[in-house]
């Protein structure tokens, strides 16, 4: 870095690089004129590299520039790293931010890999720093070469579309990668012309992880014996794939409030409607379910998604770090959340369409002149005298010791029994509605209606329940 500071010619191919850099910033507008840009400065030569470039883009446009660099406390030669960075930020007189961290102990806490609790590690600095520095933007110097092996190494792992759009060149406007259309060798043609130094993570070079097992073993294999372009083919797969993602997140966003509902502090997904989409957005949906209920998809593999896409009702499926999912009639939802579906107690006045907490059964009312008489149907429909109920009446789950005199018989028969009989599901069975009428029992879906509310011969208008 240091001598670029000097009198040194530029060749053609380092004011070719940067010309082609500048074009970069310019069409994509990564970086204006009045923007603070917080860049992740390791040392290395990615990161090196587009220091030396953002310090020749100022002479172009305005803005400042700080570097925030994190020791990770995995080498031994990291400190060394940090007294480089120290000596860059003082000669270019740039604020410089560092801090150093325990991912070991990190990874071991929240069950992640070295490379995944490193990942989290360093953005959660970064976005801390931006924040204490009033930055608006961080700018991390992955190349082309990182995307195609990001694309590769997710590929390996079993990623669906949405992971293979690999490393995103910006998000949200507050995270640019202004190398990502650049060639590793290029950054290294760069900085060697130019005699400027940089440091070397040794990590880099281990091949015990997969990552370096793809750099220096599965790409060099791909260039040399099928396609010498497959590294920039790959990054332009991840780009098209970027762009039909966002396509299909407008959908899914689109279709979000008619599939997944918020109940108290939990979420339902729903599995009926579910099962009629297209297998790719009902996917989607799964995952936007899990999302919500988690905060991520760490540890959700794709036959995890299937297996709640295809759940029965009453099945239930545990997923790890403690998710118990079930469903319960249309909807699939944690089992620790059924608990407020169990003391649900409406007050119903008979005209509106009312609906059962959790289970999503749905009832409506009419009253109307005896005749025709309506299809008998226990399951479905209720038909009641007029003249014997009260309003408005009560829908409650069943209680313990619940009991009532079924039409045609002549004594008292349990709702537990009597859902037995029926076969009313017995995953459904806590949640199952009872119809009340001033305090008497007067129909449960699936059952007899009371004997005592059976029409009356002198009645010319009766009242019917449906289950819709």
């Amino acid at each position: 870095m240091r001598g670029s500071r000097k009198a040194i010619k530029k060749s053609d191919l380092t004011q070719d690089i940067f010309e082609r850099f500048y074009q970069e910033i310019r069409r994509k507008k990564l970086i204006e004129p009045g923007d603070h840009l917080l860049l992740a400065y390791s040392g290395g030569p990615d990161s090196t590299c587009l220091l030396s470039l953002l310090i020749r883009l100022k002479s172009k446009i305005s803005f400042n520039l700080s570097l925030a660099h994190l020791n990770h406390g995995l080498r031994a030669s990291a400190r060394e790293d940090e007294e480089f960075v120290s000596a860059i930020a003082k000669e270019y007189n740039l604020p410089l931010i560092i801090k150093r961290a325990n991912v070991k102990e990190y990874a071991r806490k929240y069950h992640l890999n070295l490379e995944e609790a490193g990942r989290e590690l360093r953005y959660k600095f970064l976005e801390e720093t931006r924040k204490s520095l009033l930055a608006n933007k961080i700018a991390t110097a992955h190349t082309m070469d990182d995307q195609a092996e990001t694309f590769l190494l997710r590929l390996i792992r079993g990623s669906g579309p949405r992971g293979l759009r690999g490393i995103l060149p910006e998000i949200e406007g507050r995270i640019i990668r202004p190398l990502i259309f650049l060639r590793r060798h290029e950054v290294e043609a760069y900085l060697r012309e130019l005699k400027i130094p940089f440091r070397i993570d040794e990590s880099n070079l281990d091949r015990r992880f997969l990552r370096n097992r793809i750099r220096f073993e599965l790409l060099p294999l791909l260039e040399k014996k099928f396609n010498p372009r497959i590294v920039a083919n790959l990054a332009r797969v991840a780009d098209i794939l970027r762009e039909e993602e966002d396509f299909l997140s407008k959908i899914e966003e689109e279709a979000l409030p008619r599939f997944i509902e918020k109940v108290d502090e939990s979420f339902r997904l729903e599995a009926e409607a579910l099962a009629e989409l297209h297998p790719a957005l009902a996917r989607r949906l799964v995952r936007r379910f899990l999302i919500m209920l988690r905060g991520d998809l760490r540890e959700i593999n794709f036959k995890e998604v299937e297996a709640i896409r295809r759940l029965e009702p009453g099945q239930k499926l545990h997923l790890r770090r403690k998710i118990k999912l079930i469903r319960i009639g249309p909807y699939i939802m944690e089992e620790k959340g059924l608990r407020s579906f169990q003391n649900y107690e409406i007050i119903w006045n008979g005209q509106e369409i009312v609906e059962i907490p959790g289970i999503g059964l749905k009832f409506s009312a009419r009253r109307t002149k005896i005749k025709p008489f309506p299809p008998f149907d226990d399951s479905c429909r209720a038909c009641l005298s007029l003249n014997r109920l009260s309003f408005p009446l009560t829908i409650r789950p069943r209680r313990p010791g619940d009991s009532y005199t079924p039409v045609g018989s002549v004594r008292p028969r349990k709702i537990k029994d009597l859902m037995s009989s029926r076969h009313i599901p017995v995953y459904l069975r806590k949640f199952w509605p009872v119809f009340v009428s001033k305090g008497e029992i007067v129909w449960v879906p699936g059952c007899p209606i009371n004997e005592f509310f059976k029409i009356q011969a002198e009645e010319e208008e009766i009242f019917i329940i449906e289950k819709l």
